[in-house]
This record gives C-alpha cells, sequence and structure tokens, in this order.
C-alpha cells in the first residue's frame, strides 16, 4: 500500500493506477460487504492520508458490494461538480469562496486530488458522489437527514466527515452536549457502520483555533492491529489506525 499512497498524496505518475484499488484490510472488506446502508469514515481533517484511506475503501467497495456505491463528502452542494471533467472541477475550485476562504483542512491539496480521481470513476459511471455539508444551526441533524435522502436498498453511501460527526452516540470529550451526525443516524434506524480513522502523531493543517499546520500528540497503540473495535465509550464502532500523518495545506490561497 506504500507505493499508492507516494502516487497518490504527492502525484507521482504511476502507469495502470489512475483508479486501481490497493488491498484494505479484512475486517474493512467485512464491513463493505455486509448489508449496510451507510458506511460513516471519520477523519482527521488537513491530512495527505485521510483521503487516500477513504479513496481506498470507496474503490474497493465498487468491485466487492453488489450496490450502486456513492462518495459522499462533507463539502456544500452545488459548490463544485464532478462531472467526469477534471478541468471543469479546477475551475470550479479555483473561483469557489469556500475554497479560497475556508482553509479548515476539507479544502486541501489531497482533498482536491481526491475529487480529480473520483472524477475518473464518475466519468466512467462507476461512482455517484454527493456532497452534503450545511451551516445551519442544528449542522448534524441537517447532515444526518440529507444523508438519509440518499439511502436506498440498491445503494451503499459511503461519507467522509471530521470524526466527531461519525460518532453513533451523542457527545464528546471536550462537549457531553454535542450532538452528532451519526448518532441521530442511528436513531433513525439506519443500518451503518461507523470506521475511525485513527491517527498517531504528525502533522495535520486544522483549525485549532488558528487554521495552520498544528503537530498532533501521540497515542500507545503497541500490540493494536490495522483495524480495531472501539470502545462504547468511544462513540465509534471501529477504528483504521493511519499511524503518523502529514499535513496537507489549502488548495487555494
Amino acid at each position: 500500500m506504500r507505493s499508492s499512497i507516494l502516487c497518490f498524496l504527492f502525484s507521482v505518475f504511476c502507469v495502470g493506477s489512475a483508479w486501481a484499488c490497493e488491498p484494505v484490510p479484512e475486517k474493512i472488506s467485512t464491513i463493505i460487504k455486509q448489508n449496510n446502508e451507510l458506511i460513516l469514515v471519520g477523519e482527521m481533517h488537513g491530512t495527505l492520508e485521510s483521503p487516500h484511506y477513504f479513496y481506498e475503501i470507496v474503490c474497493n467497495a465498487i468491485s466487492l458490494s453488489r450496490k450502486q456505491v456513492v462518495a459522499a463528502i462533507e463539502l456544500f452542494e452545488g459548490d463544485v461538480t464532478l462531472d467526469g471533467d477534471n478541468k471543469h472541477l479546477a475551475r470550479a475550485v479555483n473561483r469557489s469562496e469556500v475554497w479560497r476562504k475556508n482553509h479548515d483542512g476539507k479544502t486541501s491539496e489531497a482533498m482536491f486530488e481526491l475529487l480529480e480521481r473520483f472524477n475518473l470513476l464518475v466519468k466512467d459511471g462507476k461512482l455517484k458522489v454527493i456532497f452534503f455539508d450545511k451551516d445551519d444551526e442544528a449542522r448534524d441533524l441537517s447532515m444526518a437527514m440529507t444523508l438519509k435522502e440518499h439511502l436506498s436498498g440498491d445503494s451503499l453511501v459511503i461519507a467522509l466527515t471530521g470524526n466527531r460527526h461519525n460518532k453513533v452516540k451523542h457527545g464528546n470529550s471536550w462537549d457531553p452536549n454535542s450532538k452528532n451526525m451519526g448518532a441521530y443516524l442511528k436513531e433513525m434506524d439506519v443500518n451503518l457502520s461507523s470506521i475511525n480513522l485513527l491517527t498517531n502523531g504528525g502533522n495535520a493543517w486544522v483549525c485549532m483555533p488558528n487554521c495552520a499546520n498544528h503537530e498532533l500528540s501521540t497515542r500507545n497503540l503497541e500490540g493494536y492491529e490495522d483495524v480495531f473495535d472501539a470502545s462504547d465509550k468511544s462513540g465509534y464502532q471501529f477504528h483504521w489506525l493511519v499511524g503518523a500523518v502529514h499535513a496537507s495545506e489549502p488548495k487555494v490561497r
């Protein structure tokens, strides 16, 4: 998988790898093949690695699932459109107020490269992409309702959000009263799995509170497998251990 990450993260041209998949861990394959309506993938915004791991989940789902795969991304609907033409995508991103001003990690170089790769799958008719971010006061509820509107028995929606939103329980360590999108979806009886892309040190371009390249703390995860069950207290169902990460800066300044 390491060579694939280098191709994806640093725009190295790899012959025959335009939308090839690297194998994912067996537990991730099992989650994809289950009868889920929705897979929630939580990330630390502003890293090089998270978009790559999300791409591998989506790409593998196209071959492993018998359903139509829909990639859902925490960006605003209508801001950019994936129509199979990356020149159209680049123009839309360069004109976008969101991409010029919202430098919270969701509009990074790595996220743009993820959209470019998804656009190739859209062009080939292998993937549908939707955007579902909201700026409502009840933001997580609005995002949950938007995702639910796209669910059907014939589709598998795989959604990428910041790793608070995909918790299937309300509350967080820093805010016990927080309302979380994943928890709302569970309350709506959506059949889902929640995967947290677990970082362990490195750097990320995030707003903490200023939007910049921040150093992340490390965890003692010695002895853990690449994918392992999350504790009930964490609010997730599974962790996929990403390890040390690297910051991805804003695509447009």
